[in-house]
């Protein structure tokens, strides 16, 4: 699901050397947070004071938690609330994770995590009253665009793609043992067999396909069409107060026991028992290399699926085989976000979102020849030739600002820019036919800002999950049951297969991560609390 995982760093600034707090509020307060690596090699060399030890006659299970993002953050919780002992390694000198709100005195910008998805069955939205977070339900209606302008009413291409994400889940539920195909192969065949459409419909229909790959951060060529997850139908609450309430509210009793979250300790290694018959060791370091070894006697790992996938971190033994199949049958996206504040509002102010689909490269073919493309009838290289969806920032937060949202392999590419002026440049376009008065120019550009996910060790070089042809995301979710007796358990929004990519299905993980320890050592679990999924 789109909108939820992005860090930041402004243009034209230099990207920075390690991913910073920028404002955030998360980067916990002195008397909370980690202790620097300095001083003893090892940190299980420091006094308990300083450790949170309960000392060497204590019976109290000991859990590493690694990673302070959301899932973390409940994992470590939820232990914490059950008597264990808990410390929670995190490599950002912020928590939070792929949620990371921006504050300043212009007002709230969450450059990561953003919406409420699945608001009706999200336990998440019981906090919204609890913490009094102002929200906005962003469930109006979407202006459309191609090329030539806006979209009329009779846009019927849209139905057509709609009709083949239907047509799609009836095929592999029907023909369960088909191969896999990406999603722009399969809408192309099923235009082309369609009796009951016109010639334009069948032309547009594939552009309106691309939509999706602004859910899910990648493009349609790569997209399986047999884990096909289209447009949500629920309602999405757009986070207007700032999703890191949500952040603070899981982390605070944390915040309260110093030495519990501990920043900038970057994971190097995860010594791992299957079954507690010997201890489990963490490994890291922090900005200066300086390294350190914690013993626990289990360790819950919220690494991303990048992460994973990239072998960013080691594990000894090494994972379990169908861990390892699962993990490398389940790929990621990368969707980008790109701010643009202006000193004007000029586009509507009526409808929160702006698609725009680029035109279909046969109709460029028709029109300009066998060897034009889709930038035959813009500048050179125009964010033109590419699926974006734009939202509209006043809207939501009163701001005079859009933020428009590209998937890869575009991602890559913007992430990579440090010239605001050519990014400006790269969206002038898009932002010309956003005008609700055409003959008047654009107003100044003052600011723009960028997400860095895919320059982001942190997060594996991506955003969340994405089914991409030939994944096989059920081995991980098999995989992840076959262990959960282990001393080394996974979460994180890649370890379910209900809310994957959504903040709400990587809070669950924690939570089920941590239940799933405290049956492991004999814990009986307390029921949870108002955002347990019961």
């Amino acid at each position: 699901m789109s909108n939820l995982y992005h860090m930041t760093r402004s243009i034209p600034d230099s990207t920075p050397e390690k991913p910073s707090n920028c404002d955030s509020g998360l980067g916990v307060s002195e008397n909370a947070a980690s202790l620097s690596l300095s001083g003893p090699t090892s940190l299980m060399e420091m006094p308990a004071s300083h450790t949170g030890s309960l000392g060497p006659e204590s019976n109290t299970k000991k859990v590493i938690v690694v990673g302070a993002g959301i899932s973390g953050l409940r994992a470590a919780a939820v232990l914490q609330r059950h008597g264990l002992e808990v410390i929670l390694l995190e490599g950002r000198d912020r928590i939070g994770g792929r949620i990371h709100t921006y504050r300043t005195e212009k007002g709230v910008r969450d450059i990561g995590a953003a919406w409420l998805h699945e608001t009706s069955q999200n336990s998440l939205v019981k906090l919204i009253s609890k913490l009094k977070i102002d929200y906005y339900y962003d469930d109006g209606l979407p202006l459309y665009f191609t090329e030539e302008g806006r979209a009329g009413s009779q846009f019927k291409a849209k139905k057509v793609a709609d009709e083949f994400a239907d047509h799609c889940e009836w095929f592999y539920e029907t023909n369960p043992n088909a191969p896999d195909r990406s999603v722009a192969d399969f809408v192309n065949e099923f235009v082309r067999n369609h009796e009951l459409i016109t010639d334009d419909e069948r032309l547009w229909a594939p552009q309106a396909a691309k939509e999706v790959e602004l859910w899910l951060g990648t493009a349609t060529e790569l997209t399986s069409s047999k884990h096909l997850s289209y447009f949500i139908t629920e309602r999405n609450l757009y986070m207007k107060g700032g999703y890191d309430h949500v952040v603070k509210w899981t982390a605070e009793s944390l915040l309260e026991r110093p030495g519990t979250i501990r920043l900038e300790h970057i994971v190097d290694r995860i010594t791992w028992s299957e079954d507690g018959s010997s201890s489990c060791v963490v490994d890291c370091h922090d900005t200066e290399g300086r390294t350190a070894s914690i013993e626990a006697d289990a360790v819950v790992s919220t690494l991303p699926l990048g992460v994973l996938r990239h072998d960013l971190v080691s594990f000894s033994p090494p994972l379990p085989a169908d861990m390892q199949k699962g993990i490398s049958s389940f790929s990621y996206g990368a969707l980008g976000k790109i701010f643009f504040e202006f000193a004007d509002v000029f586009w509507s102010k009526d409808n929160d979102q702006f698609m725009f689909y680029p035109s279909p490269p046969a109709l460029n073919e028709e029109l300009y020849g066998s060897s034009a493309s889709s930038d035959s009838l813009t500048e050179p290289d125009s964010c033109l030739k590419y699926a974006t969806v734009t939202i509209n920032l006043w809207i939501m937060t009163g701001a005079n600002e859009l933020c428009v949202q590209v998937a890869e392999p575009l991602t890559q590419r913007i992430e990579a820019m440090t010239d605001k002026r050519q990014i400006y440049k790269f969206f002038e376009p898009l932002f010309k036919l956003f005008r609700t008065e055409p003959y008047k120019k654009l107003p100044p550009l003052l600011n723009v800002e960028t997400t860095a996910w895919s320059r982001d060790p942190f997060a594996g070089f991506g955003t969340y999950s994405a089914d991409k042809v030939g994944d096989e995301p059920e081995l991980l979710m098999d995989a992840l049951e076959n262990h959960k007796d282990s001393r080394l358990q996974f979460a994180g929004e890649h370890c379910t297969m209900v809310a994957n990519g959504c903040v709400h299905g990587a809070f669950a993980t924690g939570e089920t991560a941590a239940k799933n320890l405290l049956n492991t050592f004999g814990i009986d679990y307390d029921g949870g609390d108002i955002v347990s999924l019961k």
